[in-house]
């Protein structure tokens, strides 16, 4: 099951207590059902809960049978069938004999409305992307004006993060989130906290791991200039060897070019701690500087 399924299962188990909360609701499942005027009230839905509630909000808002069908492809289809019903329908709704692609204000007018309203969108143009992939959700509308309207909608919520961006899509209007913070907010207020949770814990992970990743890149990169380093003082020391010999070099010298010969591994501090005088990183770093500064000297 997808992710975008399992927040609107989650969804489908709150229960809209106040009577006008069950309406907000409905209004917000049937307005984005994509069949939703005087000719066509209908939903086409692959989630059979979805469709049952559908068909039940029909029945106990706006006191209508609605007729429920399923396709060998597993397509649940519930529409109102009578002209009289549809109009019985939208009367609920505040809409006469004009137009449904606006948004009825009217209908969500209480604070408390507002959750219950969103969580009957999300169930009918609603979809979330898998965290693990990324972070999307978004809200298809088959309307201009009705996509302005939700938008502002969206961008009135105190609750969010971000004002949410919209954009066309195969003749649909689509508004969508695509930063983390606004989605955890959204499932939130729509009553989703388990999948809000989830999102967050996805996003601690991958911080986590980024972090992790360019500590490790940044240590990686140090382990490579201190590679280099000493191949540098070892190629120093080796020419050196090789054409005056050791005992060019004074005592001091000597013993710290003998000692990361012998180990070409060793860090400049475990380095310092193992001559027969301990000094410091920095003198050890200064000591090999000496060195190869010798070696640029005996090649001239």
């Amino acid at each position: 099951m997808s992710f975008s399924a399992d927040v609107k299962n989650e969804i489908l188990s709150i229960e809209n207590e106040k009577e006008c909360c069950r309406h907000a609701f409905a209004y917000g499942l049937m307005l984005f059902s994509r069949g939703f005027s005087h000719y066509d009230i209908s939903l086409l839905t692959e989630n059979g809960r979805i469709a049952g509630v559908y068909c039940e909000m029909l029945r106990e808002v706006c006191k209508v049978e609605p007729r429920l069908v399923c396709s060998e492809a597993g397509k649940y289809k519930a529409e109102v069938t009578s002209s009289a019903d549809r109009e019985k329908v939208l009367s609920v709704f505040g809409y006469g004999k004009s137009g449904t692609s606006r948004l009825n204000w009217g209908n969500i007018s209480d604070e408390c409305c507002k959750n219950a309203f969103l969580r009957g969108a999300f169930l009918t143009c609603g979809t979330i992307n898998n965290p693990n992939k990324g972070y999307h959700l978004e809200f298809v509308v088959p309307y201009l004006h009705l996509c302005r309207d939700f938008k502002r909608f969206l961008s009135d919520y105190d609750d969010l993060a971000v004002t949410p961006k919209s954009i066309t899509r195969n003749s649909n209007y689509v508004i969508y989130f695509k930063d983390s913070e606004s989605i955890e907010d959204l499932l939130t207020v729509m009553g989703a906290v388990s999948s809000s949770l989830e999102v967050m814990g996805v996003k601690m992970y991958k911080d986590m791991r980024n972090n992790v990743n360019r500590r490790l890149n940044f240590e990686s990169a140090n382990l490579d200039k201190t590679i280099d380093a000493a191949a540098r003082q070892i190629d120093a020391i080796m020419y050196i060897k090789e054409t005056v010999g050791l005992s060019y070099l004074d005592g001091e010298l000597r013993e710290l070019a003998r000692l990361r010969l012998e180990n070409p591994d060793m860090s400049l501090r475990e380095l310092g701690d193992s001559l027969s005088e301990p000094i410091s990183r920095s003198g050890v770093n200064h000591r090999l500087k000496k060195i190869c500064d010798i070696a640029r000297s005996l090649k001239k």
